[in-house]
């Protein structure tokens, strides 16, 4: 039975990107959107499927022009897979329609879904890393005076252009998220020093974000200081253990029970992976 259940599942997979195809050929995104919800299951597509819509549309090559029209048709939409779909179309235009990105990503970043929210995130996440100094500046503007959704958005697109690794960023990216350091809110801060900073930045450009991370340890702020703590909670916090262990130490002994609280508990998570470097 299992090799008839492989070939079954093979030919639904290749079915629907054969009508995916089919249907944007025809200038119809959103029947090819009812058909990439199709091919999940309550409405949830898969990653692999999204990633693989964004193949079909690249091979397709549709105009600028093309793109736009489609992806304005499908934000005026309610669901959560028009949406995301309206991401992958305007990955590609930042450098050439940066307003109309921003715009798009400004409104997914808003939106009430969190998994909208991501698509967000990595429409500006691409966009910052193929035209940095356009949205890199957007981005500063942004981190000042809008909501803590989209402030969490600039934080998470920081990580994914940071992935890049050029040396020349370092600076302007751990620039960038420095001014929410200070966030108050929930949303922003648990998506920064654990996840931007711990699970990206100290990857990409450890020396450059070690060399922050002390600075920042001596904030007045303790919420500064919390995602300071909780940076080397990450696994690459635990690979840079042995410099990132003085940090953590003085963070533990924090008047700040907040602050103490997070540097213990890295300390623990760091404990674990590092067994020959730390002692708790």
């Amino acid at each position: 039975m299992r090799p008839h259940r492989e070939v079954r599942l093979t030919t639904l997979i290749v079915d629907w990107e054969e009508s995916f195809g089919a249907a944007l050929r025809k200038g119809d995104p959103l029947a090819a959107s009812s058909i990439l919800r199709a091919s999940g299951e309550n409405g949830w597509v898969r990653k692999a499927h999204l990633e693989r819509a964004r193949e079909l549309v690249d091979v397709m090559g549709p105009a600028s022009m093309v793109r736009r029209d489609w992806a304005s048709r499908l934000l005026a939409h309610p669901r959560r897979v028009d949406k995301e779909l309206a991401a992958i179309l305007l990955a590609p235009l930042a450098r050439t329609h940066p307003a109309e990105v921003e715009r798009a990503a400004l409104r997914l970043a808003r939106d009430e879904r969190w998994d909208v929210r991501e698509s967000a995130a990595a429409l500006l996440g691409e966009a910052l890393d193929v035209a940095f100094d356009h949205f890199y500046r957007s981005c500063r503007t942004w981190m000042d005076k809008e909501e803590p959704r989209v402030r969490r958005c600039i934080v998470v697109a920081a990580k994914y252009a940071a992935r890049s690794r050029l040396p020349e960023r370092a600076g302007p990216l751990l620039d960038l998220i420095e001014p929410a350091l200070h966030d108050r809110d929930e949303y922003v801060r648990r998506n920064l020093g654990p996840f931007a900073i711990g699970d990206q930045l100290l990857r990409s450009y450890p020396d450059e974000t070690l060399a922050r991370l002390e600075k920042w340890a001596k904030d007045p702020d303790e919420v500064v200081r919390w995602n300071v703590a909780m940076a080397f909670s990450s696994a690459t916090g635990a690979k840079l253990a042995e410099r990132g262990l003085p940090i953590l130490r003085e963070l533990e002994a924090d008047e700040s029970k907040f602050v103490a609280r997070a540097a213990k508990a890295s300390l623990r998570r760091m404990q674990k992976r590092r067994p020959d470097v730390v002692l708790v």
